[in-house]
């Protein structure tokens, strides 16, 4: 069985367009969200702390 599973990310971030000649020449920010979907067959070793699991968010996170 392939389970698809989507984390959403959050972020903030600013910069700013020097020599430029309107109002974005100021240092600014923007708000981005980004989702990111994995598809996988989850662990099936009853055994394991990851049973069940696609991936672990942690390694998911670090990854982005």
């Amino acid at each position: 069985m392939i389970i698809r599973l989507t984390k959403e990310f959050k972020f903030e971030m600013a910069h700013a367009l020097y020599g430029y000649d309107g109002s974005c020449k100021n240092i600014h920010g923007h708000s981005y969200e980004l989702m990111v979907t994995v598809t996988g067959e989850p662990e099936r070793d009853e055994s394991s702390p990851k049973n069940g699991m696609v991936i672990d968010f942690g390694i998911l996170k670090g990854i982005v």
